[in-house]
C-alpha cells in the first residue's frame, strides 16, 4: 500500500465519532465560527448567532447528529441533523434533515465527512442535505460519493437526498 494511503487510513482510524450532546455546544459553536465562511453561513449579527445557537441546541438534543473527535477528543466535524417533524407527525415516517455540515479544514482530506455521513446513514431513513452555493468544504462531492443524488437546485443552494434500499427498510 502506498505511504499516503496508509497515512490516510490511520488518520481515519484516529477519528472517533458519537452523537452530539448538549455538552458539545461550546465545541460545536467554535467549529461553526471556524468554518462559517466555508459552509457558508452568516453568524455576524446577533440574530444570526442566536438562530445558529438555537439550531445547534435543537440538533444536540435530537440524537441524530454525529460528531467527529480527533485524538485529543476535540470536536473537529459534525452533521447537525433533526427528524422531519412533519413526516414523523403526519405519515409516521422517519426522515432526517441535515441543517449544518462542518468539518475543520485540517480534517477534510482524511475521510471525516465520510465517517459522519456513514454514521447518519446507519439510521436507515431518508436523509436530506442542503449544500449552499459557495460551499468550500467539498460537501457535494462527498455526498455524491456516499450515494446521495441531487434532487433540487435553487438559487443559492442544492438539495441532496439519500434513500435506503427497499429491502433495507423492511429489515
Amino acid at each position: 500500500m502506498h505511504a499516503s494511503a496508509q497515512s490516510k487510513e490511520k488518520q481515519v482510524a484516529d477519528l472517533a465519532h458519537r452523537n452530539a450532546s448538549l455538552d458539545d455546544m461550546k465545541d460545536l459553536w467554535a467549529l461553526m465560527r471556524q468554518t462559517a465562511a466555508d459552509i457558508p453561513c452568516s453568524i455576524e449579527s446577533e440574530s444570526d448567532q442566536e438562530r445558529a445557537l438555537t439550531e445547534i441546541m435543537k440538533c444536540c438534543t435530537a440524537e441524530f447528529s454525529p460528531v467527529i473527535l480527533d485524538a485529543k477528543r476535540n470536536v473537529v466535524g459534525a452533521l447537525l441533523a433533526r427528524r422531519d417533524e412533519l413526516d414523523w407527525g403526519l405519515r409516521n415516517i422517519e426522515t432526517i434533515n441535515v441543517s449544518l455540515a462542518a468539518v475543520s479544514a485540517d480534517h477534510r482530506d482524511n475521510g471525516a465527512f465520510k465517517v459522519l455521513i456513514d454514521a447518519i446513514l446507519k439510521r436507515n431513513a431518508p436523509v436530506y442535505v442542503e449544500v449552499k452555493a459557495g460551499d468550500a468544504q467539498g460537501l457535494a462531492a462527498e455526498l455524491k460519493g456516499c450515494g446521495f443524488s441531487l434532487t433540487k437546485t435553487e438559487e443559492g443552494a442544492e438539495l441532496y437526498k439519500w434513500e435506503p434500499m427497499a429491502e433495507a427498510k423492511a429489515a
